[in-house]
């Protein structure tokens, strides 16, 4: 068998790799959505776990940051909607209980109950619940009770007092405008236009933008910057044409980043380890599992190829020992717990970034990302001395 393939090249796949995806984005998922349904998210969350004594300075509010992440990923999964299969009544349960959870997050006499102005964190569960709400229009947002949804307007409004860094904060700001746009009917464009303005400026070449002028390198063009950056695009274009020649680069350089994004990860899994937030985990490889979920894929990459390089690096971060605490709870850490591994701005609720690495579950399980044989990815061909494709720059 050639080093990193399950099953062997060639062999059709029968869905096991969908239920282990099943499987893990429950495991990580129930504690933040089943307590919060409960309203006991703050009682039972651990949070302060880094070694950083910084990261609990915002306790009284810090159980919030689960649960937009959270959400953000699972949400394409859910918007598949209740059928008679045993993970379509697991999605229908889910369903359920999030919505409850939404509804407890602002509903003011809930002990789990969202304070809109005590931290700019807001700003950041509100762009990435929206961008949950918006990948799960019928399932979420359609089954969320009119009190609930004229709540989180109302909060998402708040944030308008929050100035957002020169940054990829920005785009936090754009996404709860395009947010109050699409479900509340209104929106300042001009936040809009400037988050998109200056991440037009802010481009480096081959597929990746600078955060902010300068450029990073680390990987908040997979937990932030691509995948907000084209949701804020696919909506301005429906008020302003002007914007679609951006969009059209936009999706050319998404792709490009996603085949970067294949390429690095090695026959065992791993990947680098590199720059800030890397407790994000499987995060790191949102767009890919974005251009796998929109079907736009780059042609050099085949479905079941990309479905055996993202099954490898799940297996690799989240059987780990020590990656879920005795009760269930994500720990601070890429492989295991790892303290040291927590940035200043970070404490234990923010590491469910995480399920934006499980947007694929979004496709139905026909899907030819699950169907299709697994084949070797870039990696895997590269060091078994397989013939594979040249990688190439791109230029817009």
């Amino acid at each position: 068998m050639v080093l990193g393939m399950s099953p062997a090249r060639g062999q059709a796949a029968d869905n096991s790799d969908r239920q282990y995806w099943v499987q893990t984005i429950i495991k990580i998922a129930d504690p933040v959505i089943n307590n919060l349904s409960k309203d006991q998210l703050k009682k039972k969350i651990p949070i302060g776990r880094s070694s950083s004594a910084l990261a609990s300075s915002r306790e009284f509010v810090t159980h919030m940051e689960s649960v937009g992440r959270t959400i953000a990923g699972i949400a394409p999964w859910l918007e598949l909607g209740p059928d008679e299969t045993p993970e379509g009544k697991l999605r229908e349960k889910y369903i359920k209980m999030t919505c409850k959870a939404l509804a407890n997050s602002v509903n003011p006499k809930s002990n789990d109950y969202f304070n809109s102005t005590a931290t700019r964190q807001i700003l950041v569960n509100s762009a990435f619940l929206i961008q949950g709400l918006l990948q799960a229009p019928t399932q979420l947002w359609g089954n969320l009770d009119a009190t609930s949804r004229e709540r989180l307007i109302e909060q998402w409004k708040s944030t308008r007092t929050m100035k957002p860094g020169n940054n990829n904060w920005l785009l936090f700001s754009a996404m709860v405008e395009c947010g109050l746009k699409e479900f509340g009917g209104e929106w300042n464009f001009s936040v809009v236009k400037k988050a998109l303005d200056s991440h037009k400026a802010w481009y480096k070449g081959d597929g990746i933008y600078g955060d902010g002028a300068e450029f990073h390198l680390d990987y908040y063009n997979s937990y932030v910057i691509h995948p907000l950056l084209l949701q804020v695009l696919k909506i301005a274009v429906k008020y302003d044409s002007s914007f679609l020649p951006f969009l059209d680069e936009e999706w050319i350089r998404f792709t490009r980043y996603a085949e970067i994004q294949e390429r690095m990860i090695a026959p065992d899994g791993s990947y680098p380890v590199l720059g800030r937030s890397v407790s994000y985990r499987s995060a790191a490889f949102q767009v890919l599992g974005a251009c796998a979920l929109f079907q736009r894929l780059p042609q050099s990459l085949k479905p079941g190829q990309v479905r055996g390089a993202m099954t490898a690096m799940l297996k690799r971060l989240f059987e780990q020992p020590e990656t879920f605490d005795k009760d269930g709870w994500l720990t601070i850490g890429v492989c295991g717990e790892q303290k040291e591994l927590g940035d200043t701005y970070l404490s234990t609720p923010c590491v469910y970034l995480c399920s934006l690495g499980f947007l694929p579950l979004g496709l139905p399980a026909n899907a030819p990302f699950w169907c299709e044989p697994a084949e070797p990815w870039t990696s895997v061909k590269a060091f078994s001395g397989l013939e594979f494709p040249i990688d190439k720059f791109i230029k817009p």
